[in-house]
């Protein structure tokens, strides 16, 4: 072999080594495209594999920042994402390219949940409530007993409802529709309570709840479901929020007279009360009825009746959530607990209404 093919073959296999591509090589040294390939298939177990199509326009780097932005809320829409690229130089790319990009760095769309507005004040008083209380492990909150109101309408839904068609039957019975009407058919307002044991007995409220009824409601219901349940008096504490009739002097003395004490509640904090949980679970399975209720008497009935059937376990769960709820507070300084659902509907099925 010639010694200029010599020095031509340890060039080709040196620019090869380096990655450059078939063209550029053959470019630079002015071989033939049939040198380039022989010479690479004989030292091709030092040759890395050539690169297939184009460069990205956007580099890992730039991924990488933009996906913290997105996860910081810097960046909240894809017009966002765009205009960042044009800030950076890198781009235009397509929408599906932008997305494609933050699925790689882990980052997808996710549907904004309804959340309570809370200002600052809210907040603060949210973080220092999770601060108070981030000692209490799932065992103590089991000394408290959670209350709440909450409406129920006759033709009110919590969810989606589905029927099962092709296209020709679509929409042509009566059972393909949800019957609503103005202002919802009438309505009721009931009020209940909680343990991580089980479940206290309904009061239909009448009207407005007022100060000298509620009294009544919690000797009629408080501590006959506490004794009923076994929690000790001495460790026992009761949960309202903050509305006005909670907070009358009549209630307060009442509950100081009984000896019970009262968890401070943070204003605007539905998300961290176990019992929100529970009213979701009666609202699924009124929707599986195959009509509404014919009056509100018939309504309290499927409330009360599906309110009892709650079952022990998926309250206990709840219970068990509280801690992380409280870590979750702080993690996100007062802002909405909502955590991965650990007590699902799907651990504790109930057969569908026949």
């Amino acid at each position: 072999m010639r010694p200029l093919s010599i020095a031509k073959r340890n060039q080709t296999k040196d620019l090869l080594r380096q990655g450059k591509s078939t063209r550029e090589v053959e470019k630079e040294l002015g071989v033939s495209h049939g040198f380039v390939a022989k010479v690479s298939k004989e030292d091709k177990e030092n040759i890395p594999t050539a690169k297939m199509g184009r460069p990205p326009k956007v580099s890992k780097r730039t991924r990488h920042l933009l996906a913290t932005q997105y996860n910081t809320c810097v960046l909240q829409s894809l017009e966002d994402g765009h205009n960042f690229l044009n800030r950076v130089s890198e781009g235009p790319v397509h929408n599906t390219t932008l997305r494609r990009y933050l699925k790689q760095e882990g980052v997808n769309a996710r549907i904004k949940q309804k959340a309570s507005a809370l200002t600052e004040i809210q907040r603060g008083r949210r973080l220092q409530f999770a601060k108070d209380h981030a000692h209490m492990d799932a065992r103590a909150w089991k000394q408290v007993m959670f209350s709440d109101e909450k409406v129920f309408e006759r033709f009110g839904s919590s969810g989606r409802q589905y029927y099962y068609s092709n296209a020709e039957h679509k929409q042509r019975h009566v059972q393909h529709f949800r019957e609503k009407k103005q202002g919802g058919g009438g309505k009721i307002q009931v009020w209940g309570c909680i343990t991580s044991h089980g479940v206290g007995d309904l009061e239909w409220v009448e009207g407005n709840m007022e100060s000298v009824h509620y009294v009544e409601v919690l000797d009629r219901y408080v501590i006959p479901s506490r004794d009923w349940y076994g929690m000790d008096p001495r460790t026992f504490i009761f949960q309202h929020d903050n509305s006005s009739v909670h907070t009358a002097r009549i209630v307060k003395d009442h509950l100081a007279t009984k000896k019970i004490t009262v968890l401070q509640w943070p204003v605007n904090s539905p998300d961290i009360n176990p019992i929100e949980r529970v009213w979701a679970y009666v609202m699924q399975r009124l929707d599986r009825y195959p009509r509404p209720p014919f009056n509100l008497d018939e309504l309290f009935e499927r409330v009360d009746d599906n309110w009892g059937k709650v079952p022990p376990i998926f309250l206990s769960k709840l219970y068990e959530e509280l801690p992380d709820k409280m870590q979750m507070l702080i993690k996100t300084k007062g802002l909405h607990s909502r955590l991965k659902k650990g007590a699902t509907d799907r651990e504790h099925k109930v057969p569908k209404h026949q």
